[in-house]
């Protein structure tokens, strides 16, 4: 497989998310809005603090945020997608929030003022950045001493998921996501490889909690509208045109044996947050 340049990987990363805007968190299933709710509350930022979120997309934890800090603090949201910006900033405007301030800026190296920020949030974007250590160690500049950095990535997922490996997994595009964040071999696959991400980045005091968070879905049709909604559309778009129906179908049938007693289709997944402090 020809590698992507960086730049090329950046931008297509971009139009990704563009393309999502709409739908992302956005179908009816309750998924990064239970997420930020949890990581929002790890991190507790006071009434009054300065705070990041990094790659806030629709605002699941911006505006979690900007609620705990209050009228007194603010918020900035970054993100590298544009339409996102755009419709988060609008969608801020209309709550009213005047703490809030949403622009586009490239996670692996925010343009913004050393020690400003006394929280910094990343929900689910980690996994996405080409240098995660070199990431965090820019991120941890961006804190007062003894700031504090939140992010959230996959523990265990259900291992249903392996069911649809054969299916899917030869056209996983490894120019782009170069790091499997469910590779319990990888720096996400455990608790220690995420606290020792932090450590490398100059961070002190890092640990992790896990909660089980259950996905359920009417129908195969909202399964696959999910999976469309987020970063997992990239997967579907790899997939040769002319190929594309048969490899849904056969997904859909296994999909399908997963409803549970009440004819749900649900799957499992373990999130882990993780924690850490400028020293």
């Amino acid at each position: 497989m020809v590698e992507v340049p960086d730049t090329g990987r950046s931008e297509r990363i971009a139009g990704l998310f563009d393309s999502v805007v709409e739908s992302y968190d956005n179908v009816g299933v309750a998924f990064f809005g239970p997420i930020a709710e949890r990581l929002v509350d790890a991190v507790a930022p006071a009434p009054g603090a300065r705070v990041l979120d990094i790659g806030c997309g629709r605002g699941a934890a911006l505006f979690r945020l900007a609620a705990a800090v209050g009228a007194e603090g603010q918020v900035t949201g970054i993100d590298f997608a544009p339409k996102m910006v755009a419709a988060t900033a609008r969608d801020a405007r209309a709550r009213g929030l005047a703490n809030v301030d949403v622009r586009v800026m490239d996670a692996m190296d925010p343009e913004l003022p050393h020690g400003e920020f006394d929280v910094i949030t990343a929900s689910f974007v980690i996994f996405f950045l080409p240098d995660p250590a070199a990431a965090l160690t820019r991120w941890r500049s961006l804190l007062v001493p003894r700031g504090t950095v939140g992010v959230s990535t996959f523990g265990a997922w259900d291992p249903r998921w392996e069911q649809l490996s054969d299916l899917i997994a030869p056209y996983r595009d490894r120019s782009v996501f170069t790091v499997d964040p469910r590779d319990p071999n990888g720096p996400f696959g455990s608790d220690a490889g995420v606290e020792r991400l932090m450590r490398s980045a100059g961070l002190v005091d890092a640990r992790s909690s896990q909660f089980d968070l259950v996905l359920r879905f009417e129908d195969v049709e909202q399964w696959y509208a999910w999976t469309r909604s987020h970063g997992q559309r990239m997967l579907w778009e790899s997939i040769p045109e002319n190929e594309l129906g048969h490899v849904r179908d056969q997904v859909f049938e296994r999909v399908d044996g997963w409803r549970d007693d009440s004819g749900l289709i649900t799957s499992h997944h373990t999130i882990r947050l993780t924690l850490a402090q400028r020293p």
